[in-house]
């Protein structure tokens, strides 16, 4: 009896490895690639399949929003592996990223109804310009706001811009290239973590400051002449702040001037 008994436990281990190797002879692994246009630029994902279940997702997007566009990098793919689908719902605040994730997966997924989207950049050439004579211009406009707003004790927000031009000019007075920066400062009870500050000079009181960026004022700012100097340390101008400065869907402000930019060559002033 008990050799029948080993012998049906032989027989059962047999039929047990013999289904398993089957099965996973039958599942096919496989890692495919997709890409889609971000918020900032090139998006990517590694894809894990087995058979038709999406097994993980790794998304890379290293020109996305960091803390706006990248919580979609993360979350995108764990709701996907989740759904076994692309269906899912977007991240609040974060929607191009949220939509290009998923359109790299589609892409990874079934490159003929989802193809690899045209990179400009990719296609851009050096050009070179013949000219006989070639100027040199520099120009620099100062301007004051009052505003943007007021804080949440009603105090008046102040800021100021300074925008500088280099430009070079053909012996038409056509733009041949031109680059433009700007500087913007703003009282410190405006809430924008990336703004530069500036409280006032020495000997005025300080002024208040939304320090945790909430819209809500803690206090004033130090009086001191070491804060003073802090402050205009710490000043970029809006290319420097580069994807700290996002301008709504339309790409960072540096984004914006780039194709300014390109848009003036040619053109004269007038």
């Amino acid at each position: 009896m008990r050799e029948k008994f080993y012998q049906l436990i032989g027989v059962l281990f047999v039929l047990f490895v013999v289904v398993t190797m089957s099965y996973t002879a039958a599942a096919e692994t496989r890692v495919l690639e997709g890409v889609a246009k971000g918020f900032g630029g090139r998006v990517t994902v590694e894809v894990e399949v087995e058979d038709d279940t999406i097994i993980s997702i790794k998304a890379f997007g290293d020109k996305e929003t960091d803390g706006i566009g990248t919580p979609a990098l993360e979350k995108i793919p764990n709701r996907i592996v989740e759904a076994n689908s692309t269906d899912v719902d977007l991240i609040s605040g974060a929607t191009y990223t949220s939509e290009a994730v998923i359109y790299a997966v589609n892409n990874a997924l079934d490159p003929e109804e989802y193809p690899a989207p045209d990179f400009d950049e990719d296609k851009k050439e050096s050009q070179s310009v013949e000219v006989s004579e070639l100027y040199q211009g520099f120009g620099l406009v100062n301007n004051g706001r009052i505003g943007p707003g007021k804080d949440d004790t009603g105090t008046q927000v102040y800021s100021f811009n300074e925008v500088y031009a280099n430009v070079l000019f053909d012996e038409e007075g056509k733009i041949v290239f031109m680059h433009i920066d700007e500087l913007e400062v703003a009282t410190p009870n405006y809430d924008g973590e990336a703004m530069p500050h500036l409280s006032g000079f020495p000997g005025q009181g300080g002024y208040n400051i939304d320090e945790d960026h909430d819209q809500e004022v803690e206090g004033k700012t130090p009086d001191t002449n070491e804060y003073f100097l802090s402050e205009i340390e710490k000043w970029k101008t809006k290319r420097e702040r580069g994807e700290d400065y996002v301008m709504s869907s339309l790409g960072t402000w540096a984004d914006q001037m780039d194709a300014y930019e390109e848009l003036f060559v040619g053109m004269t002033v007038e």
